[in-house]
């Protein structure tokens, strides 16, 4: 019997590349052992060079716009691929942060106040204590600032809009940043998370020795019953589909503020997926076989 042959989508050329190759590399490796045969390309021209009618199933892991804006998933749905890319429309409106933001407040989850600026003297200063400013359109925390008075906002905005045409300012809530898996149907295990320094950001999350990740989170298990349930409001409203991640913050007193939701989460070893997926009774491989099932492909 022929093996099934997957592409697997590594790479890209934006600023979480590195990132993208780590968990390019997992995957590939775990679809070896599940008997697989792969070809590993970095973007849809590669893609176009493979004979499209050996290919089985695109299994997507670029991370930022290559892989997650949306574009990709059109043009695979276009092109007749099978993929494991979440829907276009579910994928666009989940990678402008602003707009997913939106989505959330009217299915009644809280979200911090914000606004999205593309140049600075856009900038509206509010009363807030502190701010986050990022990229409104990146992942994998990239361009992330907090700032505390008005001097470092500006300061931060700056940065940011040398990193990204809209940037997003957000009120800064105090609180335990915590993630919820979805794959397919099946919500994951809440992982909560004690960066090294107060902000988890890019350092934070690849560099860092010293970032704690705990799962199940250290909450009351309420409160994580909750987060679970709005991770599945939010990602049905945006109409996400196959895999993803939803981040929020918790608050002292237990309310639950949504960040974001990441459709090509990372699945290197530092990665919140395969650790809520551990936890819930999934290795690795298995972890890799269930995305792979969300494409409609089954078995080897």
């Amino acid at each position: 019997m022929t093996k099934k042959h997957v592409a697997v989508l590594m790479g890209g050329n934006g600023a979480e590349r590195a990132v993208s190759l780590d968990s390019g590399e997992a995957v590939s490796h775990a679809l070896i052992k599940l008997g697989y045969e792969i070809s590993q390309v970095n973007d849809i021209h590669e893609l176009k060079r493979l004979n499209k009618d050996k290919l089985d199933v695109v299994f997507n892991i670029l991370h930022g716009a290559d892989g997650e804006d949306g574009q990709l998933a059109a043009w695979l749905q276009k092109e007749s691929y099978v993929s494991t890319c979440c829907n276009y429309l579910g994928a666009g409106l989940s990678w402008h942060k602003d707009k997913a933001k939106i989505i959330a407040k009217a299915c009644g989850l809280l979200t911090p106040a914000s606004q999205v600026i593309n140049k600075a003297a856009q900038l509206k200063i509010n009363d807030s204590q502190a701010w986050i400013v990022k990229p409104a359109c990146e992942g994998s925390s990239v361009g992330l600032f907090k700032a505390e008075n008005e001097q470092q906002l500006r300061a931060a905005v700056d940065q940011a809009l040398l990193l990204s045409n809209e940037v997003l300012i957000e009120t800064f809530v105090k609180g335990v940043e915590c993630t919820v898996g979805i794959v397919g149907e099946q919500v994951l295990p809440v992982v909560s998370i004690v960066p090294d320094s107060e902000l988890y950001d890019y350092q934070a999350k690849y560099h860092s020795q010293s970032t704690q990740y705990h799962c199940p989170a250290h909450l009351p298990a309420e409160w994580q019953k909750a987060l679970q349930d709005d991770a599945m409001k939010v990602y049905r409203a945006l109409g996400v589909d196959g895999w993803g991640r939803v981040d929020f913050i918790v608050d002292d007193l237990g309310n639950r503020w949504f960040l974001e939701v990441n459709t090509t989460p990372g699945m290197t070893t530092k990665s919140l997926l395969p650790k809520a997926a551990k936890v819930y009774g999934w290795g690795f491989e298995q972890l890799v076989q269930e995305i792979l099932q969300t494409s409609g492909v089954n078995g080897v």
